[in-house]
């Protein structure tokens, strides 16, 4: 029976055999595999590195702790690193030109820095509004202040020292050690506060 249906095939002028599947149908399938697989690597590098980047840059802001050498933006967009600033103690002021409490100590801020800063002291001023310019330094003219001011466009200084609320001010020495966390606002011009930057600014 095969010869006679081999025969009939052969035999038939109309019969036409079926050629094999080119080598590009058969590769298809093998490409789109190797593209999911590709793409699902290449999610999760991304995510492994994203959280390595997180848990390397959160701070640990407690009293004692020492910060990194971190990267502030300016205003202007320009950088400065902490490792930078030859300032015996600094004040790093989280605010914002929505947040009340904010605007409410400011007038406190610049009467202590006006008193320390001939002795080595600075505030860094570092403005967390989604869009801070020109709205930040506008409301820096009508606050008086006069200290060095900062962004944080991608929110990243935010991330890094897990903010929840604002104002946050952190008292750091020269070294970057942590001498005193504030959350929420309060006078900084008392007795209490310059007795504390006597004794920070008079360490060697």
């Amino acid at each position: 029976m095969e010869d006679s249906q081999d025969l009939e095939q052969n035999g038939n002028p109309s019969y036409v055999p079926e050629p094999p599947p080119s080598r590009k149908r058969l590769l298809i399938p093998v490409i789109l595999v190797l593209a999911v697989i590709v793409a699902a690597l290449l999610a999760i590098k991304a995510s492994t590195q994203k959280q390595m980047k997180i848990n390397q840059a959160q701070v640990e802001v407690t009293e004692g702790a020492v910060l990194p050498d971190l990267e502030l933006t300016r205003m202007d967009g320009g950088t400065v690193r902490l490792g930078d600033l030859n300032h015996k103690v600094m004040l790093i002021n989280f605010w914002a030109t929505w947040c009340e409490a904010c605007i409410e100590e400011m007038p406190s801020l610049n009467a202590l820095r006006e008193k320390f800063s001939p002795k080595g002291f600075e505030i860094l001023g570092v403005n967390v509004d989604e869009n801070p310019h020109p709205v930040a330094t506008t409301a820096a003219v009508k606050l008086g202040m006069k200290f060095p001011l900062f962004s944080d466009p991608k929110g990243e200084l935010g991330e890094i020292f897990d903010i929840h609320a604002i104002p946050l001010s952190l008292i750091i020495s020269r070294s970057r050690k942590v001498l005193m966390v504030e959350p929420g606002g309060r006078d900084w011009n008392n007795e209490e506060i310059h007795q504390l930057m006597e004794k920070w600014l008079g360490e060697p």
